[in-house]
């Protein structure tokens, strides 16, 4: 288990847009007055991390149609986090996802990143560290 009390965190550009696209008003009010009741950095835009995103794409460790889920892991990456926390484990949170993007990171230059479901922050699994687990 990860001690809560070490960690930052960021919400990535991506995640507002989507938050902002939410049909419900209240819906969307609801979940932007619950982010803002958790300490967090706001991600600048960043046309590096897009373009990672697109490298993701482009290197086949997912479809186009899963761009909004890569971009997320490229702001991530580019910005230096450990980990992405996702309840998305069909395409994202497994270990094949994980192994492509750290792949593409390599070639890239950059750090490895972890995703795991909000789970492992209180005892559950994550995919690309402790897998073996």
């Amino acid at each position: 288990m990860v001690e809560l009390s070490c960690l930052s965190m960021l919400i990535g550009h991506q995640a507002i847009l989507e938050l902002n696209k939410t049909d419900s008003e209240e819906k969307r009010k609801a979940d932007m007055l619950f982010l803002e009741t958790f300490e967090h950095v706001k991600l600048p835009q960043s046309d590096i991390a897009d373009n990672l995103a697109w490298i993701y794409v482009a290197d086949g460790v997912l479809s186009q149609k899963h761009l909004d889920d890569l971009t997320h892991v490229a702001y991530a990456t580019v910005f230096e986090c450990d980990y992405v926390v996702t309840w998305n484990m069909r395409h994202l949170a497994n270990d094949k996802t994980v192994r492509r993007v750290n792949a593409v990171n390599t070639t890239e230059k950059y750090g490895d990143i972890y995703i795991a479901t909000p789970e492992f922050f209180t005892g559950g699994n994550i995919h690309g560290k402790y897998s073996s687990r």
